[in-house]
């Protein structure tokens, strides 16, 4: 069995604390960005949506563009045209250009995204693939609780220019570093048909499993995180709440390595539907024991990519789909919690809760038993 590339895994994680930055570094700093250009933050606000938006439209065709061009390629392009479209963020452009630059560094979020899973899959043996995946899975948070303690020095010091510069010329500096060490598969024609590109992946259990049990947990984890310390008038469970995912995001992966990723995802389902019926039942402690079972559903969803896709060209296609799933539920999530919340109140938002987890169960069992399937049929007609 081959040994884990654990330098080069822990390289592309870095680049994934980066890709999660380019979210961050306006979500962190909108005042700032809003007295920069003298507008209100309601003006500025949708600077954050362009990345996530090319997620959602652009998925699917990042996935088939990975495959066809190889994921390391991928990866690579990614860096170089984040760091520069940070570079020209840092010179504080016109807005307009800052708006187009926003939109444009969203396709190379999307390039890191989806070319980084199978890139860190293809650097673990078999042993070790599973955590390897659910260490890419907290990716977001844990860039997010960095960028959280690190920001606010460098505002102070440089302002937005600096803080721009630094994450452009880090992106740039890790292309450089990983332009020799990220192994180049040979390229394939480049698929332009968005109708047959979303076909293949959505018509493929395998390639959709992934996503299909990751979209419940993002239209749940950021509205929940917004909306439950208000409905509970506990301030303090903003901050709480996203490290009890952090906690056992990397132990969903782990645990990938003894038990299937849908068994797993499925147990992270049900116990966050059971500590929502805590909160319904007043029990101390309920809000936290479901956002724990909750962070195992990601580090599964990610390990799934590897275990039901053994090409690094399959693991870019489910990861295109794990992409455009996650941002539907993203998009979707806080405004239907806002509307559930402003009309019915506490209640009903706990059992909107309840309801997209056990949806999610169902979801992720019924296709992770596809997907299982289905990989085992492959592997016994591989020659």
């Amino acid at each position: 069995m081959q040994s884990t590339r654990w330098g080069l895994v822990a390289l592309v994680f870095l680049g994934g604390l980066l890709a999660a930055a380019q979210f961050g570094k306006i979500v962190l700093t909108l005042p700032e960005v809003a007295a920069a250009f003298a507008r209100p933050i309601t003006g500025v606000s949708f600077l954050v949506s362009l990345v996530g938006l090319m997620g959602l439209i652009l998925g699917p065709m990042a996935g088939g563009l990975a495959a066809a061009l190889g994921v390391g390629r991928t990866f690579l392009g990614g860096l170089v045209l984040g760091g520069a479209m940070s570079l020209v963020q840092a010179a504080m452009p016109p807005f307009w250009l800052f708006a187009l630059s926003r939109g444009v560094e969203g396709l190379a979020h999307l390039a890191l995204v989806v070319g980084g899973p199978p890139v860190m899959a293809a650097a673990a043996n078999d042993r070790d693939r599973p955590l390897v995946m659910g260490l890419w899975a907290v990716f977001f948070g844990a860039s997010l609780a960095i960028s959280a303690q690190v920001f606010p020095l460098l505002l102070a010091a440089g302002g937005l220019s600096l803080l721009f510069a630094l994450h452009g010329g880090m992106l740039l500096a890790l292309a450089a570093v990983l332009w020799s060490r990220v192994p180049r598969m040979s390229m394939s024609a480049v698929p332009l048909n968005p109708l047959a590109v979303h076909r293949a992946i959505y018509g493929n259990i395998r390639y959709m499993a992934p996503g299909l049990g990751f979209v419940c947990y993002t239209f749940l984890f950021v509205a929940a995180v917004a909306f439950l310390p208000v409905a509970l008038d506990r301030p303090s469970l903003g901050t709480v709440l996203p490290l009890m995912t952090l906690t056992t995001t990397l132990a969903g992966g782990a645990l990938c390595r003894r038990f299937a990723p849908h068994h797993v995802g499925a147990v992270g389902y049900a116990g966050t539907a059971l500590g929502a019926l805590g909160l319904m039942a007043g029990l101390p402690g309920a809000a936290l024991v479901s956002f724990l079972f909750m962070g195992l559903i990601p580090g599964a969803s990610f390990a799934a990519i590897a275990a039901w896709n053994a090409t690094g060209g399959d693991r870019a296609r489910a990861t295109g789909a794990i992409a455009q799933l996650g941002n539907v539920g993203t998009v979707l999530g806080t405004p239907v919690f806002a509307a559930i919340f402003a009309v019915h109140g506490t209640p009903a938002l706990i059992w909107l809760i309840v309801g997209t987890s056990l949806t999610g169960l169902v979801l992720v069992v019924w296709s992770g038993r596809g997907a299982s399937g289905a990989s085992r049929i492959e592997m016994v007609n591989v020659p």
